[in-house]
């Protein structure tokens, strides 16, 4: 788990940060100076303690930029003032504690937050398999299914959609890894879903939204596994009309 303080007071963020490690030995605990760090980090928390008034774009409005990019983290928002309180909740944040905290709410609030995290994780995990990215300080939710191809495009991986395409910075040899057994690699650049082919042949493969090329030495590899998968779809098929 991931959690992240974000505070441009140095001694409440080392304090935040110190004790929301004692209560939460397991977690990643990474503390943030300012809402321009925290936007361009490439950790994406699981909760996120969050000063409201801060120079340069504030506790607020940083949420909200979050929320737009897709970030589902738990937010507890920190202030000295009462004042921004039925605005925080616009944000779906979990609490709003007033500074100075003390260790009863703090224990109290990160108890909360780490069951609604894992309760969230429980009710997903029957959910659609995804992916976070984050490129240009952006993150978005990616569902494996809609992958219909990706690209190595030098550093980065280009993932084709039926209707648009998304980057980030990454290996496609890692991607391979992570994606398993509906995804084939037919060339160094290329790594498709084996259920958007259209047609096939060495010179190359027809995919719902466009061709792609194949090596010579992966063509014969490909056919064996896209006849399997072929055959094991047709077996799932008869298996739910049974």
């Amino acid at each position: 788990m991931r959690i992240a303080v974000c505070d441009d007071d140095r001694r409440i963020r080392e304090i935040l940060c110190r004790e929301i490690g004692e209560y939460a030995s397991e977690a990643e605990v990474i503390c943030f100076k300012n809402g321009e760090d925290l936007l361009h980090a490439e950790m994406i928390p699981d909760i996120l303690f969050l000063d409201i008034e801060m120079p340069g774009i504030n506790g607020l409005k940083l949420a909200e930029r979050l929320r737009r990019n897709g970030m589902d983290a738990v937010i507890i928002f920190i202030s000295g003032e009462e004042k921004y309180v039925w605005q925080a909740f616009d944000v779906e944040a979990l609490q709003y504690l007033r500074k100075p905290i003390s260790k009863t709410d703090l224990k109290n609030t990160l108890e909360r937050a780490v069951q609604k995290v894992q309760s969230g994780r429980g009710e997903n995990a029957e959910d659609k398999p995804n992916m976070m990215i984050r490129y240009k300080g952006v993150s978005e939710k990616v569902y494996l299914a809609d992958i219909v191809y990706a690209e190595a495009c030098g550093r980065k991986v280009v993932l084709h959609r039926l209707n648009d395409q998304v980057e980030y910075y990454g290996k496609i040899s890692d991607l391979e890894k992570m994606l398993g057994g509906d995804f084939f690699r037919v060339h160094r650049a290329f790594l498709i879903n084996l259920k958007y082919v259209v047609r096939y042949g060495a010179e190359g493969i027809a995919l719902k939204n466009g061709t792609v090329s194949i090596s010579k030495a992966n063509y014969p590899l490909f056919v064996k596994r896209f006849l399997q998968y072929s055959a094991e779809k047709a077996s799932e098929v008869k298996i739910h009309e049974a």
